[in-house]
């Protein structure tokens, strides 16, 4: 049978096989956690949560993801555990469409991709275009996704 009293403001629950109160919640001001008392087995439990970071990681930084927990779980485990797995991934993409775009514009001016040729033919640019883009893909998965 489970007894519930407020002692000094504090909620405390009887236990019968010791004969003696114990506070349902407390605290570690030290470690800065809270403890919740399990009433039927009589054990304390941390209260525990998981901090949602909900900052937006891209493109990029979704496939870096994607990367890390397929074919590195340990690494992507220890940079969830230590919270640095979202400045990393918000990192990558940002890294990721700098050289993109780098990439494109360097590609088409060396390749000779204009607007000019654009209001010309445009399915020819359109095609150069999209090789390029493709191409630049590539490397921003080689240099920065899979490294």
């Amino acid at each position: 049978m489970e007894k519930i009293v407020e002692i000094n403001g504090v909620t405390n629950v009887w236990c019968e096989e010791d004969m003696k109160y114990y506070p349902l919640i407390i605290e570690d001001e030290e470690k800065g956690l809270t403890y919740t008392l399990d009433t039927e087995m009589f054990v304390y439990f941390p209260n525990l949560t998981v901090r949602q970071d909900d900052r937006y990681i891209g493109i990029w930084g979704n496939r870096r993801k994607r990367y890390l927990e397929k074919s590195k779980p340990l690494l992507y485990l220890q940079m969830f555990d230590e919270g640095s797995l979202v400045d990393h991934l918000i990192e990558i993409n940002e890294q990721a469409e700098k050289r993109m775009d780098m990439l494109e514009a360097s590609m088409a001016e060396s390749e000779g991709v204009t607007e000019e040729l654009k209001a010309e033919d445009q399915m020819e640019w359109v095609r150069r275009m999209n090789s390029i883009i493709s191409r630049a893909e590539e490397i921003v998965y080689n240099d920065l996704i899979y490294a």
